[in-house]
C-alpha cells in the first residue's frame, strides 16, 4: 500500500470508449503520421489514416528498414489500426518494434501488446497497440528530420522482417477515451502499488519435507479480488462538484472531453496477463479508470476498473476550495504512470 499526503496535482476520470485524437471530443489534439522508406524519403499519410473514411494508405510499411512515425500533440497509449475498405493485411511480417523519442533519437524501445497480430506476424487483422505512456518521452523529433513536427510527441513503429504481402490502412492513428480532469491540492491517497500474487501451497510427503515436498498454486481471487482505493483532496470551488460524482460513475459529465454516456471499463484488463478480466454480474454497475499525475514529479499511478459506490463519494463545502473523499475498489490493472494516455 501506498500514502501519499499532501500532494499537488491533476486527477483523471477515464471511461473506456476508444476516440481517434483529433476528433471530437478531442479535436483539439492534432495528429501526425509520416512513413519513411528507411533511406531519405518520407511521405506525410496523416489525411489518409486519421479518420474511418474512404481514403487510405498503401502499402505504408514494405521492408523491415520502413517506419511509421505515429505522433500527436498530447501524449497517448493506444494506436488503432483498421484496414477496413483498404486492399489488404501484412503477410508475413514479423514482430512489430516500437521505439520513442527521448529528445535526442528514437533508440529507446517501447513494450507494446500488439492487438493486430495473430502468431508471430503483425498488422494482420484489425486491433490497437496499446504501451505505457514511456518515461523520458520528449517534444522535439524535427531534430531527427524536418518531416516530423517539433510539438509532437512520436512512436515510430517497425516490422521485424519484410512483409511479403504489404499492409494497407484505413485507419493507423493514436487514440484516447472520454475523460473529466480536475486540478487538486492536498491529496491524501491510500491505494496498493500493485497486485498480489497467487499463494503458494506448500504440501509435504506424509507430513515431511523431502524430495518429494513440492508447492501448489493457490485459488486465483486474489488476482482478481477488488483492491481498496481511497483518496481525499481539496478542489478549484469553481468547478461543478456533482460533475466530478458523474464522472465518476461513469455517467455523463459536463466536459468538453466528455460528451456522451460513459462506456464502463469493467473487464478491459487481464490481471493474470492472459484472460480479460469478468463482467460484473449486475450489469448497471460500472467502473472508471483513473489516472493522478502529482505536482512537478512527472509520475503517478493509474487504477483501472475502479468501482466507486455513489454513497462513498462525499463532499464539504468552504470559502477557498471543495474538499472530496471517495471511496472505491479497484478490480483492474494498476501501474505506474509517466503521462495521461488511457490503454484499455
Amino acid at each position: 500500500m501506498a500514502k501519499l499526503t499532501g500532494m499537488d496535482g491533476v486527477l483523471r476520470i477515464y471511461d473506456s470508449s476508444a476516440i481517434l485524437l483529433g476528433t471530437a471530443p478531442r479535436d483539439d489534439a492534432t495528429v501526425d503520421i509520416v512513413t519513411w522508406d528507411g533511406s531519405t524519403t518520407y511521405a506525410n499519410i496523416t489525411a489518409a489514416v486519421d479518420t474511418d473514411d474512404t481514403s487510405y494508405s498503401s502499402d505504408f510499411l514494405t521492408d523491415n528498414d520502413d517506419a511509421v512515425f505515429i505522433g500527436a500533440d498530447v501524449s497517448f497509449a493506444m494506436i488503432q489500426f483498421k484496414k477496413d475498405g483498404a486492399s489488404q493485411y501484412a503477410v508475413s511480417s514479423g514482430a512489430l518494434k516500437a521505439y520513442y523519442f527521448d529528445g535526442t533519437n528514437f533508440d529507446n524501445t517501447v513494450t507494446v501488446t500488439d492487438g493486430t497480430a495473430t502468431g508471430a506476424d503483425c498488422f494482420v487483422q484489425d486491433g490497437y497497440i496499446t504501451f505505457k505512456v514511456p518515461e523520458g518521452w520528449a517534444l522535439g523529433a524535427n531534430a531527427v528530420s524536418a518531416n516530423l513536427d517539433s510539438d509532437k510527441y512520436y512512436i515510430k513503429l517497425m516490422t521485424t522482417t519484410s512483409p511479403s504481402t504489404d499492409p494497407d490502412a484505413d485507419i493507423l492513428c493514436p487514440v484516447d477515451g472520454q475523460f473529466f480532469e480536475v486540478a487538486f491540492a492536498n491529496m491524501d491517497f491510500n491505494g496498493p502499488l500493485g497486485r498480489t500474487k497467487t499463494e503458494e501451497i506448500l504440501v509435504l510427503n506424509r507430513m515431511r519435507m523431502d524430495a518429494n515436498a513440492h508447492y501448489i498454486e493457490g485459488p486465483d481471487s486474489p488476482i482478481y479480488d477488488p483492491l481498496p482505493t481511497s483518496f481525499s483532496a481539496a478542489l478549484d470551488d469553481t468547478l461543478n462538484k456533482n460533475d466530478i460524482q458523474i464522472a465518476l460513475a461513469c455517467g455523463d459529465p459536463d466536459s468538453a472531453n466528455w460528451t456522451a454516456t460513459g462506456t464502463s471499463s469493467k473487464g478491459d484488463t487481464k490481471n493474470d496477463g492472459t484472460n480479460a478480466n469478468p463482467s460484473f454480474a449486475e450489469s448497471t454497475k460500472k467502473t472508471v479508470n483513473i489516472q493522478m499525475l502529482f505536482g512537478t514529479m512527472g509520475v503517478g499511478w493509474a487504477y483501472y476498473e475502479v468501482f466507486v459506490p455513489e454513497d462513498q463519494v462525499t463532499f464539504a463545502e468552504s470559502e477557498s476550495d471543495i474538499p472530496i473523499t471517495v471511496n472505491g475498489g479497484a478490480y483492474g490493472v494498476i501501474e505506474l504512470i509517466h503521462g495521461f494516455g488511457v490503454r484499455h
